[in-house]
């Protein structure tokens, strides 16, 4: 004797089509994750802007246009993590475990006309008003290290970069 047994439910076409769906998304993010985390970042070269966040003691670094509104830095060089950087503002290395350690010199990209703060462990460079605590970017230009500033004024210098400020302190 024979039990007939009823078929088994089947799922109408829309949820099959959401379960694809989601199982498509959910292994692209996955890829793409992945990819992300493994692939080592490539250090940036001389020139090339950044925007840089963070604090000094573990900043972070997104390679971006030099017409970017958030380019506050350009590259002067990348060098081995041993290696001093010659002539920088400020500098930093990669943090990522699959990374080579890279130590990236950054010059700041400085507003003419702006005050920043004399001192801060923050990356970010962000104009302030003038005041005791601060210092003001009178001069800036962009055609080499040939600028002469006035002697009061202190004068930052990165040929690499063909990029030289004048500052006074307020």
């Amino acid at each position: 004797m024979m039990i007939d047994e009823p078929p088994a439910p089947r799922k109408n076409l829309g949820t099959r089509v959401l379960t694809y769906g989601l199982t498509l998304v959910a292994a692209a993010v996955a890829i793409y994750g992945m990819t992300e985390f493994l692939a080592p970042i490539t250090a940036p070269k001389t020139g090339e802007c950044a925007n840089v966040t963070g604090y000094s003691n573990e900043p972070d670094l997104d390679t971006v246009s030099c017409t970017s509104s958030s380019a506050n830095y350009v590259v002067t060089e990348s060098l081995a993590k041993s290696k001093s950087c010659a002539n920088a503002y400020a500098d930093m290395i990669t943090r990522r475990a699959q990374d080579p350690e890279v130590k990236i010199c950054l010059v700041p990209l400085w507003e003419e006309g702006a005050c920043y703060p004399a001192d801060s462990s923050r990356m970010e460079l962000t104009p302030v008003e003038c005041g005791a605590d601060s210092f003001k970017v009178t001069k800036i230009g962009r055609d080499g290290p040939g600028q002469s500033c006035a002697a009061e004024e202190q004068r930052y210098s990165y040929p690499e970069v063909k990029l030289t400020y004048c500052t006074a302190t307020q």
